[in-house]
């Protein structure tokens, strides 16, 4: 498990401020609870909006057992992972972190990747691409139903650019569409149209007609779906039960990392 103490953190947002309006780099190591933040040059090409360790001190970080994360700063507030930044991560195997400075508020520091803890599915800050209503319905499957949906690095607004992450992540993993005539089951998930060419927003069906959800820039909650389900549904989705035995495989092979 990752420990971030408070002198970690100061490390890393230190050596942040320093660097800006650069991006920096670097990674931390230890083991048992002795984890240390080591800078690393930036070695990109264009290092005021993208990062590159050397991958020589890779190579010996991995091999030496110590990796636990892999870091980086955003310097002009980007307060979320990029698309590439989300690419990156999904293919390692360890957490990423990022370092947000804000000219008005406080630095923040955060970590995500599936290696870490599930965070509780209501009360979630939210952060697109790793804390956002795709990524809610990613954890409660990963956790409830044993399936690793597919980690698909994404743009703010893909749904404006001809992107269907959801749906086309759901088809792909044995998901269907049923009518809306048919009674929810608990599980299901819903597809909502919120002012958008195509389907934007999804949550799970947790029965006594609630829905929960993540909105943009908002805590995620549990809502009554009647309003939702009147103004934005779209369509359901429901996983087969055939889809069991094969979401635990998933999760074994890493599908979708």
């Amino acid at each position: 498990m990752l420990d971030i103490s408070p002198a970690l953190r100061d490390a890393i947002v230190d050596h942040a401020r320093d660097g800006a309006p650069e991006e920096v780099c670097g990674v931390i190591l230890g083991k048992d609870g002795g984890e240390r933040y080591v800078p690393c040059a930036n070695i990109a090409a264009d290092r005021t909006t993208a990062f590159e360790i050397d991958a020589g001190f890779m190579a010996e970080a991995r091999s030496s057992g110590e990796l636990r994360a892999i870091v980086h700063s955003h310097p002009h507030g980007l307060d979320g992972p990029s698309k590439a930044d989300m690419a990156q991560a999904a293919a390692d195997d360890v957490p990423w972190g990022i370092a947000v400075l804000d000219p008005v508020h406080r630095p923040k520091l955060f970590f995500w990747g599936d290696m870490l803890p599930v965070a509780p599915y209501e009360q979630r800050p939210f952060r697109h691409g790793i804390a956002d209503c795709y990524a809610l319905v990613r954890d409660w499957y990963r956790q409830e139903r044993g399936l690793a949906l597919p980690l698909t690095p994404r743009d703010p607004e893909w749904w404006n650019h001809g992107q269907r992450v959801i749906e086309d992540n759901l088809h792909r993993f044995d998901f269907d569409e049923f009518s809306d005539g048919e009674p929810l089951q608990f599980g299901d998930v819903l597809l909502f149209q919120v002012g958008a060419p195509t389907v934007n927003h999804t949550g799970i069906y947790v029965g006594n007609g609630l829905v929960l959800h993540h909105l943009t820039n908002r805590l995620s909650r549990k809502d009554v779906l009647g309003p939702w389900k009147q103004k934005y549904h779209a369509r359901t989705m429901r996983m087969r039960p055939t889809a069991t035995s094969s979401a635990v495989q998933s999760i074994a092979h890493g599908a979708g990392q």
